[in-house]
């Protein structure tokens, strides 16, 4: 009995719920006491989706994603442009952090960052769980900004680009969807329901977040 009241208790500092006003549960912890860029989980394989750009058909592939959801990181700039993509995101509850730019973008101007957070703050109505730049690059300054507003830092263990790389317990896939990017949605749907992916949570802290309903 004491063992399972600690490992509660233990559960109940690292995670929080709050409901919003369609009252869905959403995680909120801080995964590390120091700043720390996360690359890999321990439980099984989960997806992140880097968007800064919509390729034909991506509503609609969005519109028919299975569960558990990949970990969506949007640029802010794509933000702005595509608001009725953004509400479908919201509407089916799939969890959504921050793209940002590159490092060297950041170092080159001292106020992008908090300009890009902004952006996000405005359209979720809460700071990003999750953030990732696009080089995967970050200074210790950026991360301690970011560890102290409750954010936590991510990047990816290899890229989906990689199809024939074996996936290991733990790993972090990116798909990739920029302009450049040469996409089949086709594709990755298959590549994602012929795998058994976990959310990210799931994958770190071998757990399931269900959503619950209030009378």
């Amino acid at each position: 009995m004491l063992k399972t009241l600690v490992s509660l208790a233990f559960c109940l500092i690292i995670v929080f719920f709050y409901f919003d006003e369609k009252n869905t549960i959403f995680p909120v912890f801080h995964l590390t006491e120091t700043p720390m860029i996360v690359t890999k989980g321990q439980f099984g394989a989960s997806l992140l989706v880097e968007v800064s750009y919509s390729h034909e058909g991506f509503d609609d592939w969005i519109a028919t994603l299975p569960k558990p959801y990949p970990l969506f990181l949007v640029d802010s700039d794509w933000i702005l442009r595509s608001p009725d993509t953004v509400e479908l995101l919201i509407e089916r509850n799939i969890p959504v952090g921050l793209l940002g730019s590159t490092q060297e973008e950041y170092e080159a101007d001292d106020r992008l960052l908090e300009r890009q957070l902004t952006v996000y703050e405005k359209t979720f109505s809460q700071v990003p769980l999750w953030f990732a730049t696009r080089d995967y690059l970050m200074d210790e300054k950026m991360q301690q900004t970011l560890h102290g507003r409750g954010i936590n830092l991510i990047a990816p263990t290899y890229s989906f680009t990689t199809l024939k790389k074996k996936i290991t317990d733990g790993d972090f896939i990116s798909i990739p969807l920029h302009r450049d990017t040469v996409v089949s949605f086709q594709e990755m749907q298959h590549y994602i329901t012929s795998h058994p992916f976990l959310s990210i949570e799931e994958n770190l802290f071998g757990y399931e977040l269900q959503t619950k309903r209030i009378p």
